[in-house]
């Protein structure tokens, strides 16, 4: 959450060369919930005079600590019986139950009160629904399907886990996303907010539920695909991006996965789905903190002095996409990205621009223009003739190549998460938060990526005898095809997977040598 969010996307094609660029992606995290006892023997009170939990023993157990304390008073007692009645008052202690308290510790430890994030008692999310099957999880949190008791309905509910929320930054991102969401309840094409719930161990959010699947699927599963119909989804994206600046919200994370179709009907509304990284901005305010997802992220985000404006930048890169299938700008690293997004050449010559309309490359100039100032806002890219209701956006179908690259950008992007939730299986909730604090921890600047060299430090103190060659091995992986000077969270994840694997078949070596020896 907050400023650490530079989230790689999809596979791009290069229009010049014909070939794929490959970027890389911050893993998102496998929240695994916590098994807590249906009834555990000890309930932790709250009371408004005593910020302190209290424990409250249950009736059998205050009868048996009632019974030892007259024990005690009798006369004539035997050591042996002095030794029971100890035994006695101190199981009543520990709640009278052979499991082990810690899990109650643990809990009360962590400071998780009912109403620390949200700061108001909403009631318990099962109280109202049930929860249903996973619809994804992200780096934060975990989307399920949720079913309203009272009427039926079915929703989308997204649970954070409070052991997420590592600092106050972190609790205010997620004050924000909901107050955001509330702000903009109502709105054409943006999901509705149901409402937010909150426990000892998360905040849940309820919203809209929508099946109709992603943007570039759904033009992939089509397969009819105009100007016309681009034209359309970009003015439902603009329509977005003009009201929430109306309403003083800048999204600064606008891209295709973050728009989804209600449902599968022909003229399915399509939503904007994520504002966990909006912010309310005033006029005339700035920010300087680095967001986004590189190939969509405004050249002043990266020299830290952006408005509203840069959500312009990335509809615009947006529209290019949805017209030849990848993105203005590319490169094989983040900081080649980065360098083009500052200073590379906008290509709308080569295919399949020859045959995309004057008009249309007209309004991508005029969105992709790099001084805020000259570019044009929500409401002028609205009125521009290609995107108008009674625009010039010609109805002829885009050439084959720009379908056959988005549904390569779709496979591509669905192998990565699976490769991704493949990574998280593999290793225990402990190991991936020690990794991902371990990351943050190294990665100075927040930018995403780490040095090789760091990464070679930090191997190290998993006290391996790794050298260079051992190092370079482990990174040619899938999720890093080229050796690169940098690698980001995942690739950083899958070396230490890999390590991992190449410890546990040392230790399995040497206990076959060892049986043999035997």
């Amino acid at each position: 959450m907050g400023n650490v969010c530079i989230h790689m996307v999809n596979n791009c094609v290069d229009t010049k060369s014909n070939t794929w660029v490959r970027p890389t992606d911050l893993i998102m995290d496998h929240p695994v919930k916590p098994q807590l006892p249906d009834k555990p023997p000890q309930q932790m009170l709250m009371h408004k005079d005593d910020d302190k939990p209290k424990l409250e023993t249950s009736g059998e157990d205050r009868k048996s600590l009632e019974e030892s304390d007259s024990h005690q008073e009798q006369e004539g007692s035997t050591s042996e019986e002095e030794e029971e009645r100890k035994k006695r008052a101190a199981r009543i202690a520990c709640g009278n139950s052979k499991r082990k308290p810690h899990n109650v510790k643990r809990l009360m430890s962590a400071g998780l009160q009912a109403e620390s994030v949200l700061k108001t008692k909403t009631g318990h999310l099962k109280e109202y629904y049930n929860l249903g099957s996973k619809l994804g999880h992200g780096q934060f949190g975990t989307t399920f399907v949720c079913t309203e008791k009272g009427t039926g309905e079915e929703y989308a509910c997204k649970s954070i886990p409070k052991r997420k929320l590592e600092n106050e930054e972190d609790v205010e991102d997620v004050r924000r996303e909901i107050e955001i969401m509330k702000h903009l309840l109502g709105q054409p094409n943006v999901i509705s907010i149901k409402g937010a719930y909150e426990d000892a161990v998360a905040v849940h959010m309820v919203m809209e539920l929508c099946r109709g699947g992603e943007l570039f699927d759904r033009i992939v599963e089509r397969g009819h695909y105009s100007e016309r119909k681009a034209a359309h989804l970009a003015k439902v994206i603009l329509g977005v991006v003009q009201t929430c600046h109306s309403l003083g919200v800048m999204h600064r994370d606008l891209k295709p996965e973050n728009f989804l179709f209600v449902d599968d009907q022909e003229d399915s509304p399509l939503k904007a789905i994520d504002f966990g990284l909006s912010m309310f901005v005033k006029p005339g305010e700035n920010f300087s903190d680095v967001v986004g997802s590189p190939y969509y992220i405004a050249p002043e985000i990266l020299n830290k002095d952006y408005g509203p404006e840069a959500d312009i930048w990335s509809a615009g890169v947006m529209i290019y996409v949805l017209l030849s299938g990848s993105a203005p700008f590319w490169g094989e690293t983040e900081e080649e990205i980065f360098n083009e997004v500052l200073e590379g050449e906008l290509d709308l010559s080569s295919d399949p621009w020859p045959q995309v309309s004057e008009s249309a490359k007209d309004l991508i100039r005029k969105m992709l223009e790099r001084d805020p100032k000259k570019r044009l806002t929500a409401k002028q890219v609205l009125s521009h003739p290609w995107i108008r209701d009674e625009g010039n956006a010609p109805d002829t179908p885009l050439d084959a190549t720009v379908l056959n690259r988005l549904r390569k950008f779709s496979e591509t992007d669905k192998l990565k998460k699976i490769a991704l939730k493949v990574i998280v299986e593999r290793l225990s909730e402990e190991e991936i938060h020690s990794l991902r604090a371990t990351f943050k921890t190294i990665d100075s600047e927040k930018s995403g990526r780490v040095t090789y060299k760091e990464l070679k430090n930090v191997l190290e103190r998993f006290n391996t005898n790794l050298d260079n060659s051992d190092i370079s091995g482990l990174m040619q992986t899938p999720m890093n095809e080229h050796l690169e000077d940098t690698v980001d969270y995942e690739e950083f994840i899958a070396a230490v997977v890999r390590l991992k694997e190449l410890k546990d078949e040392e230790a399995n070596d040497r206990l076959e040598s060892s049986t043999k020896m035997l």
